[in-house]
């Protein structure tokens, strides 16, 4: 059984879409650690959480750990998607500054895990130190970059270049970002993705991987010097997109430790993010559901 550790923020979510508008758990550690519980891996999580969303803890699996990092306000979130398209989407937030630190980490024994997943929501969430300590336990980290360009007006989510990325980069063995946020990331420079993701891992992740939504996604693998191009599979229905591109970050690196071929880990995430886009909330899935959904569609 592989055992992972995931760090992040949990947010209060207000989801709105079609006409209705929810409440709930969110955040990168929630759908992630829903992911690998279901697949049957160890899952500890160090989450930031205000004292006034102590009821969201009971939304996480009941057989994987949590380590409790108590702040004064839980992250706010209100997701908005105007239509279909569940890559369109407009977001308010309130965003407390809740830093996980060294200190917060530093009595966890490292070496009881195969990878850690490293997911902030904002800039200040995960401190380059932090990254920084946990590569030296010789952890492979699994970035997802998204808190690091997003910044407020107000209380609209706008997206900024990252400042100082290869600070950070250096760190990372696998990074992934949606095709915005890699625009983002390059400072809107005319490059193709295959262009992006090469020149990102020359600053230290070995494999550089960004989703596309319904184009699939496309992955850059340092040490093969290749390009892989995945396709996205139909799900039945569209219902919840929330979530989408941390259950594809949690199911690749699930399959990573089983494969190292990168085809093989993208194409299991996208089956993965699939099922997940057919139900509210988080994954829930099983394995046949994936292999059955596999056969339909890989041969």
């Amino acid at each position: 059984m592989s055992k992972f550790l995931i760090l992040g923020p949990v947010t209060h979510d207000t989801i709105m879409k079609s006409g209705s508008t929810c409440h709930g758990i969110g955040g990168p550690v929630y759908y992630q650690s829903n992911v690998l519980s279901t697949l049957k891996s160890d899952v500890t999580a160090v989450i930031t959480l205000g004292r006034d969303g102590n009821d969201l803890i009971d939304y996480f699996p009941p057989d994987m750990e949590l380590v409790t990092i108590w702040k004064d306000e839980t992250m706010e979130f209100e997701n908005f998607y105007p239509d279909s398209n569940p890559n369109h989407r407009v977001q308010r937030a309130h965003i407390p500054l809740n830093s996980i630190k060294v200190s917060h980490i530093s009595n966890i024994d490292m070496d009881a895990f195969d990878a850690a997943l490293v997911s902030p929501l904002s800039p200040g969430d995960i401190p380059s130190q932090t990254l920084k300590y946990i590569s030296q336990q010789g952890l492979p980290v699994y970035l997802g970059v998204q808190g690091y360009l997003r910044h407020l007006e107000g209380h609209k989510v706008i997206l900024k270049p990252w400042k100082n990325h290869e600070k950070f980069l250096k760190y990372v063995d696998f990074l992934f970002m949606d095709e915005v946020e890699a625009g983002v990331m390059m400072g809107q420079l005319p490059l193709s993705l295959d262009e992006i993701s090469s020149k990102l891992s020359l600053l230290g992740p070995e494999e550089v991987i960004i989703t596309r939504g319904s184009r699939g996604s496309v992955i850059y693998s340092q040490s093969r010097d290749d390009t892989y191009r995945i396709h996205a599979f139909p799900s039945k229905q569209t219902v919840d997109p929330t979530g989408l591109g941390d259950t594809y970050l949690a199911a690749y690196a699930f399959k990573k430790q089983e494969s190292s071929d990168p085809q093989e880990c993208g194409i299991f995430a996208s089956l993965v993010s699939s099922l997940k886009l057919e139900k509210k909330g988080a994954f829930q899935g099983s394995m046949q559901q994936i292999e059955e959904r596999r056969s339909q569609f890989v041969h």
